[in-house]
């Protein structure tokens, strides 16, 4: 190896943000000649021809004026990975971005959408844009970032958050379990020009652990000293409802839990499903492992606005044993169709392969078989003595047990951090500034290889969001007729338009 490509492979790995990371990595593509790559459509890992004449089409009627033929052209023929364009294997091959073609088709497919939410014209009448736009971003789906469960290695997660922030890619759909609950939570309770505090290391309060004098161990039945970790939760996460928590930030905070009892499924909290939950509760639940933190019952705000105990007599505990990723529920819930995970949790980063699915060859194919073959095994031995024990115990530990080796711990982009016996070592511990500080960077710097990923594969869902809601502000800004006064034309298309 040159010297040259040495002094950029090292700025790119000491980088400290992504302006200088991303010019190291563009300058070693051009040298090696990856540049041409990405000039060149013709890839046998994406359908080349079908977007180059989608991105043609777009063009001509955007230039030759046919609003009809563009609307109508959108509204059937735009979908989420079109000519499998979200490939990862696209991203393989250069360090920053991919072909030429498909940043091209994005960015033309964003800029025509806005054209026609701002056109005035009678081709595309106003009373027309709600339903064109609303069943547009339905049909195409939402992205959603996943925060996982992983004690003090979620600090990783609040590195990727300042990764995404920074280029203004933090999707407005979130989930945090565990560890993960507590990022989620403190980015969902501020306003969007409020989250710029949360990037400085020093701004937040880390010290979640304290180890209980035996006799409360044993009193307390768990390891950890719950108010230390409520404390902490208080001081990151502001004391809203998830309702309030939405219309303070406009973003979807889910956060998940399991049942500390038996008969009673997983949770997704959110603002749609327990919309008078407080959070400090939902975090402090989604936080509680067993054995280390003891279960927790959550709060709820009553009809008078007062704080009082949500079905007292149930309690709930750690997010991440029956849920640590809620993809399945994510989609019914939030039509969301796009998964962007940083995954922390100790129990599955030694075994969770860091390519991204659709990545490498037959030898990354076999490791994937195998470890799935293990995985199925281990839990239908798991299964079968389960159901052969009484209710109890050691039932309902092998249950979480089951459910831990039942769920999927990847998504469509996945951001890792590295394994090692550093990380390992500070599972538990309460990190010093200078331990914060690099679980961030890290996080920012497992992040940016991604960005343009992340970048293409969201823009066009991030568009048709803010277009439905610049709809729906001017709506609900335009007056409205006076009841049994003469309604002038454009209030008869208000009324038409209000659900």
């Amino acid at each position: 190896m040159d010297r040259k490509k040495r002094n950029l492979l090292n700025a790119m790995r000491f980088a400290t943000d992504y302006a200088s990371w991303r010019e190291a990595a563009e300058a070693l593509d051009r040298i090696e000649g990856r540049d041409d790559w990405r000039a060149d459509d013709t890839s046998d890992d994406y359908d080349w021809r079908l977007i180059r004449a989608r991105l043609r089409q777009v063009r001509q009627y955007r230039e030759e004026g046919q609003i009809a033929k563009l609307v109508h052209h959108l509204r059937q023929g735009l979908h989420w990975n079109l000519g499998n364009i979200g490939n990862p294997r696209l991203y393989e091959y250069a360090r920053v971005g991919t072909k030429h073609l498909i940043h091209d088709y994005v960015n033309e497919i964003a800029s025509a959408l806005e054209f026609l939410v701002d056109l005035q014209s009678p081709e595309f009448p106003e009373a027309d844009k709600p339903k064109f736009f609303r069943e547009l971003a339905q049909s195409y789906g939402r992205s959603a970032l996943m925060l996982s469960g992983g004690a003090t290695l979620g600090l990783f997660h609040v590195g990727v958050v300042k990764a995404l922030y920074r280029e203004g890619l933090v999707p407005p759909i979130m989930s945090g379990s565990s560890a993960g609950s507590v990022v989620c939570a403190t980015v969902g309770t501020r306003a969007p020009d409020e989250v710029e505090e949360l990037l400085d290391p020093e701004a937040a309060y880390y010290h979640f652990w304290r180890i209980l004098p035996w006799r409360e161990m044993l009193r307390n039945r768990s390891v950890m000293d719950q108010n230390q970790l409520r404390k902490a939760i208080a001081a990151n996460v502001r004391d809203l409802t998830f309702e309030q928590a939405y219309q303070r930030s406009g973003r979807v905070i889910n956060i998940t839990v399991s049942p500390a009892g038996v008969n009673q499924p997983p949770r997704l909290l959110n603002y749609l499903t327990f919309p008078y939950l407080y959070l400090h509760e939902a975090v402090l639940a989604s936080c509680a492992v067993p054995i280390l933190f003891p279960p927790v019952m959550l709060m709820t705000q009553d009809e008078r606005g007062q704080r009082v105990p949500y079905m007292p007599l149930l309690r709930w505990n750690d997010g991440s044993l029956k849920s640590d990723l809620p993809i399945l529920r994510m989609r019914r819930l939030h039509n969301v169709n796009h998964f962007i995970v940083s995954q922390t949790n100790p129990h599955v980063l030694p075994f969770i392969s860091r390519r991204e699915p659709g990545k490498g060859g037959v030898l990354d194919s076999t490791r994937h078989y195998a470890l799935s073959s293990v995985l199925h095994q281990s839990k239908g031995i798991v299964d079968w003595v389960r159901h052969n024990l009484p209710d109890g115990g050691l039932r309902r530990t092998l249950d979480a047990a089951s459910s831990i080796l039942d769920q999927e711990y990847r998504g469509n982009i996945n951001i890792l951090p590295e394994v090692s016996l550093w990380r390992y070592a500070n599972v538990t511990a309460n990190p010093s500034m200078e331990s914060v500080k690099r679980f961030m960077l890290e996080g920012e710097r497992a992040t940016w290889p991604r960005i343009e990923m992340i970048r293409n594969q969201t823009l066009i869902s991030q568009t048709l969001n803010d277009c439905v809601e610049r709809i729906e502000r001017g709506a609900a800004a335009r007056p409205v007729a006076p009841r049994g006064s003469q309604a002038k034309p454009d209030l008869r298309i208000v009324r038409a338009r209000t659900p």
